[in-house]
């Protein structure tokens, strides 16, 4: 064995178990190469013989003791192992193994390992560059969160693990008859929005979601409300605000919950103190409420999908420690996160790296993840300015990559551009209304609901509201 290697972490019987029950059966390599590559390998030999025999496989062809000695290049051939030749190791290796049952157990073992040395190299490489001035420490940080991340992800994703088609449809089944003994409910996480829920059955557990509208349409405004009337029936809510501080995204819920059509109050209100004392009460009221809501809201600005990801698994840990579930993870909103350096200057690719990611984040979390979109400028060239998902910015894999595509259209906010009276009278009709078009949806039937939106108070609801309490009042 390599006496010039570091004592890092390793287990050189792990990976001589694993490398002799591949020699003893090609199905040891099929249970295996999902779980390990040829560089968590801590012996040279071992990773180049572990590589060649992923590439063997990949080639169709079987692996055997005579293959493995027949693959070795003139370099391996001489390399000297305790005083063997390695076709007298790979030969040692092979009888000794005694089983290929133990297999994954040994590869766990072997990545462990190899993420523990990986731990150290973030350590020792932060350690070096934060006693240098050459690296602002954001910099450093940032890159460490990237690589640390990809550490921690391996160890989240237990619920993606390939099954059989026999297990999945067991499962299929099960939702089937869940879903049937709940006549009229939803099967996936409640928008807070009945229209929204009958036509998308709610927020559907490890999808991914656009929500994409040009500026003023309201998107932030309608997942805002739905996060909040969500939680109102016993959701659990991560919100990365990423433009906006929490107390802006609450003056909002809060304008929200104490709506009533007779006497709204504007969010901006409540920001600028500009109140009467009854409406005070009111909304003091509705904030002790909001202490039973379990909604976090993030407000750093710049983050990157990798710290998303981070953020995002801490809190579902934290749930799941008081007996809850992380349901709904919001991003306000996608093109201002933070992409790494590894497509800069290519915004496409970017855009693309993070849309694989969020997806995948929805995927490892078992929850939806609903990403708010901006539009491309286009939209405002065009006589109809509904939006279709050619008109998604940058877009990269959006379209590929979302399991729904929602837009946000409200016909009022341009009408309120436009002089004249047939556009005063048009605006009387719909400047409470705002449409939400289901251009994409995997699971379901596409199309467009029209929702009631007072967008001061930032409330969204199913039908204008009409309260006879406020009757009086103007």
């Amino acid at each position: 064995m390599s006496s010039s290697l570091p004592d890092l972490p390793h287990s050189i019987d792990a990976e001589q178990q694993l490398l002799g029950a591949v020699l003893l059966s090609t199905d040891a390599l099929d249970a295996v190469e999902n779980i390990v590559t040829a560089d968590d390998f801590y012996e040279p030999v071992h990773r180049f013989l572990f590589a060649q025999f992923i590439k063997g496989k990949t080639e169709g062809r079987r692996i055997t003791l005579g293959l493995a000695q027949a693959m070795l290049t003139d370099e391996v051939k001489s390399t000297d192992i305790g005083g063997l030749t390695v076709s007298q190791y790979l030969a040692r290796m092979a009888a000794e193994a005694t089983t290929t049952v133990n297999a994954p157990d040994f590869a766990r073992v072997i990545l462990e390992c190899a993420d523990r040395r990986r731990l150290l190299d973030v350590s020792a490489s932060l350690a070096a560059a934060a006693k240098s001035s050459d690296s602002a420490p954001a910099t450093l940080a940032t890159d460490c969160i990237e690589q640390l991340d990809a550490v921690a992800a391996r160890y989240s994703a237990g619920h993606v693990a390939p099954v059989s088609a026999a297990v999945a449809s067991e499962r299929s089944v099960e939702r089937m008859q869940s879903a049937m003994a709940n006549t009229g409910g939803i099967t996936g996480v409640t928008t807070g929005i009945r229209l929204l829920d009958e036509q998308l059955n709610g927020w559907q557990r490890g999808n991914f979601i656009i929500l994409a509208g040009r500026p003023g349409m309201g998107k932030s405004g309608l997942i805002i409300s739905s996060a909040r009337q969500s939680a109102e029936r016993g959701t659990s809510a991560l919100l990365f605000s990423l433009e906006m501080t929490a107390e802006d995204v609450t003056d909002r819920m809060l304008a929200d919950a104490v709506y009533r059509s007779r006497a709204p109050i504007p969010y901006s209100h409540i920001g600028r103190g500009r109140l009467t004392d009854v409406q005070a009460d009111r909304v003091r009221a509705a904030q002790k409420h909001f202490r039973q809501l379990s909604i976090r809201i993030d407000p750093q600005g710049g983050l990157s999908a990798a710290q998303i990801a981070a953020r995002a698994r801490k809190h579902k840990h934290l749930l799941e420690r008081q007996g809850r579930s992380l349901d709904l993870v919001i991003v306000d909103h996608l093109h201002i996160m933070r992409a790494s350096n590894r497509y800069a200057g290519n915004r496409v690719a970017e855009v693309t790296e993070i849309s694989s990611a969020l997806k995948s984040l929805a995927k490892e979390l078992n929850a939806p993840v609903v990403a708010l979109a901006q539009l491309s400028r286009q939209v405002e060239n065009r006589d109809d300015k509904r939006p279709t998902i050619a008109d998604l910015r940058d877009s990269g894999s959006l379209e590929q990559d979302a399991d729904a595509i929602l837009f946000v259209y409200r016909e009022g906010y341009y009408l309120q551009q436009t002089a004249g009276d047939d556009a005063s009278e048009r605006l009387a009709q719909v400047r409470r209304k705002v449409e939400v078009h289901i251009a994409k949806h995997r699971g379901g039937p596409t199309g467009r609901i029209d929702l009631f939106f007072d967008v001061a108070s930032n409330a969204l609801r199913t039908e204008p509201p009409y309260d006879l309490t406020e009757r009086g009042h103007g």
